[in-house]
């Protein structure tokens, strides 16, 4: 809540935050509430903490899921098993041009990400 109400800070005017940052900001909270339910959650047996990954994170990789059992403090060795179950499990991506451009429409870059994360820190910093 506090992030919501972040822009009208220090303001005079009490105004509802746009929606287009309302919106950023649920969203990235959405994926850290969601990371934090897959990090805390037991990482055994390994194929319901897998699939609890996939359900929960819906944008899943496995290079997202190498870091989330990085924050768990698994070994490596405990990790390769469970990084080959996850890509027996994740669904294969379309192939062909219309599938790859379809994709990138509906998931954003790890980029894209970065960069609109760091345009809100920016008005952050600004606003104060």
């Amino acid at each position: 809540m506090v992030l919501l109400d972040l822009p009208s800070i220090g303001s005079q005017v009490v105004r509802k935050a746009p929606a287009s940052y309302t919106k950023i900001v649920v969203k990235g909270m959405t994926r850290a509430e969601m990371i934090l339910k897959v990090v805390m959650a037991p990482h055994e047996p390994l194929v319901v903490f897998v699939d609890n990954y996939i359900k929960l994170l819906t944008d899943c990789n496995t290079e997202t899921f190498q870091k989330i059992l990085d924050m768990k403090g698994l070994k490596r060795s405990e990790q390769s098993s469970m990084l080959e179950l996850l890509r027996q499990r994740l669904p294969t991506p379309p192939s062909g041009p219309e599938g790859s451009s379809s994709l990138s429409l509906l998931a954003p870059t790890p980029e894209q990400e970065s960069s609109r994360i760091r345009k809100l820190e920016k008005l952050i910093k600004k606003r104060l």
